[in-house]
């Protein structure tokens, strides 16, 4: 069966280390060479895709799909529709191998239009004569409701989306109460509890949070200020920005580095004379770094064992819309601020629309929004 491996610092294309490009080998270890080319193609070549999450991704929905062609005996160069089919089918009655859970819709979606960017390249590239299955220019569905920036819309409305794609509606974001998110953290380690606290009060994801180093912590934060700004350069799409933590959450952090996590490195030098210790902030008991899989599991493991519901990227789901409540109330006093765009702005968006669904998010939860103000953030902040 098909290997999903990734590169490491010692890939070298032009001269400069390349890590974590996906890359797929066959049962005998060969590389399967049109998944590795594409692969290749949109780590090196292809401008628009820098970010290695989406590169692991890629990768995991050919390797996927690789796994099928195999268990099927199946052609790579010689599917059609009905393979495709057969595949959607699949996903939409069973379940994941890695949660254990029905998929959802979404992400059905996205391993059809993955495949479909895969194919289409292969075609261009003159590896196939035609793609396996039609591409079609459709209008969004008349049930989804009008985007609120329909105006600015550069595409008029329309996408380009795989026949095959399954009607999906896409869910508001969902704010986590404070009690369920005190819930959660209950029995968590110091780590995990900071690792929950740096989402849900700067909105970071997983891949931020693993992104960030020792080096990036003030060493004196002034009293007198309310939050110290944080450089993020590891972030969704390579965008630099900046986060704001509260001055308690980094003294926390500190005290992290000092005890935890200095009682981490020092086991791992013990067990292991050549050890060399990650720059990373967050480290595992064994001293290696935090990765973003790491930490999802984590809290998730967290929410099972306190039977709630909850996944980690609704902690920043929370943390825009209080934030942007908190702007809202704001611009009462402050009437060239906008909240919206201060929003986009900490959230990192490329797009406005996105964060423009935080406004519908106030409108069916503000209760859960203003109770997390009054209670969550000043316990956290204290």
């Amino acid at each position: 069966m098909a290997e999903l491996l990734f590169t490491t610092e010692a890939f070298q294309p032009q001269g400069l280390p390349t890590p974590n490009v996906p890359m797929l080998l066959d049962a005998d270890m060969r590389l399967i060479e049109p998944a590795c080319a594409w692969l290749l193609h949109v780590a090196l070549v292809r401008g628009q895709t820098r970010s290695k999450e989406t590169w692991r991704t890629y990768g995991e929905v050919l390797y996927d799909w690789w796994q099928t062609l195999e268990a099927n005996g199946w052609a790579w160069d010689k599917v059609g529709s009905q393979e495709l089919i057969a595949y959607r089918d699949r996903m939409l009655q069973g379940t994941s191998n890695y949660t254990g859970r029905p998929y959802s819709r979404a992400t059905i979606n996205i391993r059809l239009r993955v495949l479909a960017l895969f194919y289409r390249w292969c075609a261009a590239s003159g590896l196939i004569s035609e793609i396996p299955f039609s591409i079609s220019d459709l209008s969004l569905s008349r049930s989804r409701p009008t985007s609120f920036l329909a105006h600015v819309d550069a595409k008029g409305g329309r996408q380009a989306a795989n026949e095959l794609t399954v009607r999906h509606t896409r869910s508001l974001p969902r704010p986590l109460e404070p009690a369920t998110i005190r819930q959660a953290m209950a029995n968590m380690d110091a780590r995990d509890r900071l690792i929950v606290e740096w989402a849900v009060t700067t909105g970071v994801r997983r891949l931020e949070i693993a992104g960030l180093r020792v080096t990036m912590l003030p060493d004196n934060a002034s009293a007198a200020l309310p939050v110290v700004p944080i450089r993020l350069n590891v972030t969704k799409g390579g965008k630099v920005r900046q986060v704001y933590p509260p001055l308690p959450l980094l003294d926390r952090t500190r005290a992290y580095v000092r005890e935890e996590r200095a009682v981490a490195v020092r086991k791992a030098r013990k067990r292991n004379a050549s050890y060399c210790e990650p720059a990373a902030l967050f480290l595992t008991e064994q001293g290696e770094a935090m990765t973003p899989r790491r930490i999802g599991a984590m809290f998730t493991r967290a929410c099972k064992k306190a039977n709630v519901k909850a996944t980690f990227h609704e902690l920043r789901h929370t943390f825009a819309g209080t934030m942007l409540r908190v702007l809202q109330r704001q611009s009462t006093r402050a009437p060239e601020l906008n909240p919206l765009l201060a929003l986009q702005a900490i959230l990192g968006h490329a797009d406005l629309e996105t964060t423009g669904i935080y406004l519908r998010m106030l409108a069916n939860d503000l209760s859960t929004v203003e109770t997390t103000i009054d209670e969550l953030y000043k316990g956290l902040g204290s």
